[in-house]
């Protein structure tokens, strides 16, 4: 039979039609879902809104009582009025005391204090800090000294009790950050196998550190901030699970630290011995060296003092200089070369403060020649100088400052370059011997610190008549980041 074509015919067929929506049942409540739902549901709301949404029914007032992470802030809001100043912190004081009443301290995670209290408020912190360690918090955070400034410290500090940590009979706490307090450490104290990150800022310590962290196993972030009452940082235990270790500004004559798995060391402060053992899975370093007689012995300590480096893949410097009994080139080749290959190393960034009457003559960035020498892999420098000197010409003349190859060198960025005579012949050095360079910046503006006074009358036209004869001689482009143009209006 013969098939007749209708009106349709061709068109496709309409697209199904969706299912509709179920309608959401009226008598639905957050009640009906599993306590550990809710849990998760208040534990997105900030302290005050739990607080708040505890007024919402007695379900809600009762998953209140086990928010896990009370975290208390004392410095929003605060008046410099001296008399203000006290109101608020006996408002803290009360709001603290009300809500760790009323909460069961079942299923805390963290507690924090952050409020400038002085040792008059002793009692009611030793009473936050019973109800967290009866709560077995995991994180514990008092910061007495939030604002950092020199009226907020006083010599009377709050004394911390540690054996508080292991008075339950079990080890709890995995972090512990402590700031403006004082504690004791002795050999035998416990409650810390489960301690993996421990922050001690301002601490003055009674006793000796190496007793409190030989309880320390698992301890994997150490960060230790002027501290006092410490001669020296001897730690025989190893610490063969500890990743992160920071020290700063203390005055010890000595870093000495036992760590195998170590892979990120920052130190700031003086020139002093620093050894770490078998830290050989190092990827990065960060050396700040405070000379209380500003010498030319930061950066020559930071390359050549401190072996224990020597497997890191990057490195980061800060150091300053003074010359005002200036080293001539021929002295420059006499300073030691490091005694040890940076074989790994790929990142290099120096920040030089040099404080000179002649920059010509000032050569102690060429102790970087040595580094360079001694870091076969190295892809990318980065040199941040500022010459506290204003006003001196820029130097012509080509030498070159002898060096090895640089074959995987790719990238060098020099800020705060001036062409003085020292930048310039070190720059020559690596143009010649960088055979795999691709980018290369100077930037004749001072980076460092901001400063505006050491960014005054850059000679730009002549920098930049500089780099483009030199890119010639070369054969190497190089990038002047010019200085942006000021207005006086």
């Amino acid at each position: 039979m013969e098939r007749r074509g209708g009106v349709g015919e061709g068109l496709a067929p309409p697209p199904p039609q969706p299912l509709p929506l179920p309608t959401p049942s009226a008598s639905f409540r957050m009640e009906d879902l599993p306590e550990e739902i809710q849990l998760l549901v208040l534990c997105l709301l900030s302290l005050k809104d739990a607080a708040r949404a505890s007024t919402v029914s007695r379900n809600w007032r009762k998953l209140w009582r086990r928010y896990p992470n009370l975290c208390f802030d004392g410095t929003k809001g605060g008046s410099a009025d001296e008399d203000s100043v006290k109101i608020e912190k006996a408002k803290f004081v009360e709001t603290v005391n009300a809500i760790i009443q009323q909460h069961s301290g079942i299923g805390l995670n963290k507690f924090s204090i952050r409020c400038s209290l002085q040792n008059n408020s002793s009692d009611h912190i030793d009473r936050w800090i019973c109800f967290a360690t009866a709560s077995k918090a995991k994180i514990i955070d008092l910061n007495l000294w939030p604002k950092r400034t020199d009226a907020c410290r006083t010599k009377n500090v709050y004394h911390f009790p540690l054996e508080a940590l292991g008075a339950q009979g079990c080890s709890f706490i995995q972090s512990l950050f402590l700031t403006n307090v004082s504690i004791e450490t002795l050999s035998d104290i416990h409650g810390f196998t489960k301690l993996r990150r421990l922050h001690l800022h301002h601490i003055q310590f009674i006793g000796d550190l190496p007793g409190l962290l030989s309880n320390c196993s698992v301890l994997e972030d150490l960060e230790l901030i002027a501290c006092s009452g410490l001669a020296d940082l001897n730690i025989p235990h190893q610490l063969d699970k500890l990743r992160h270790l920071l020290i700063s500004n203390m005055c010890v004559q000595m870093v000495d630290f036992h760590v195998t798995g170590l892979t990120h060391f920052v130190y700031k402060g003086d020139v002093i011995p620093i050894v770490l053992y078998g830290c050989s899975k190092l990827e990065k370093v960060t050396v700040t060296l405070y000379e209380r007689v500003i010498s030319n012995k930061g950066l020559g300590h930071a390359i050549n003092g401190i072996p224990s480096i020597s497997a890191v893949k990057e490195l980061n410097i800060c150091a300053y200089m003074q010359g005002y009994q200036p080293t001539w080139f021929s002295q420059v080749h006499s300073m030691a070369r490091p005694t040890f290959m940076f074989v790994n190393l790929r990142h290099l960034t120096c920040e030089i403060t040099i404080f000179t009457i002649d920059p010509n003559r000032h050569t102690g960035i060429f102790q970087l020649a040595h580094c360079l020498d001694c870091a076969p892999q190295l892809e990318t420098m980065k040199l941040h100088m500022q010459y506290h000197v204003l006003g001196r010409p820029c130097w012509h003349c080509q030498e070159i400052f002898p060096m090895r190859r640089l074959d995987h060198l790719k990238t060098v960025h020099m800020s705060g370059f001036r062409c003085y005579r020292p930048q310039v012949e070190l720059l020559h050095g690596i143009l010649e011997n960088g055979a795999a360079l691709e980018h290369v910046t100077i930037e004749p503006m001072v980076t460092l610190f901001g400063s505006s006074i050491a960014n005054r009358g850059i000679p730009q036209d002549e920098i930049c008549e500089w780099a483009h004869r030199t890119s010639e001689h070369f054969g190497k482009e190089i990038t002047v980041v010019k200085a942006p143009r000021q207005r006086w209006w």
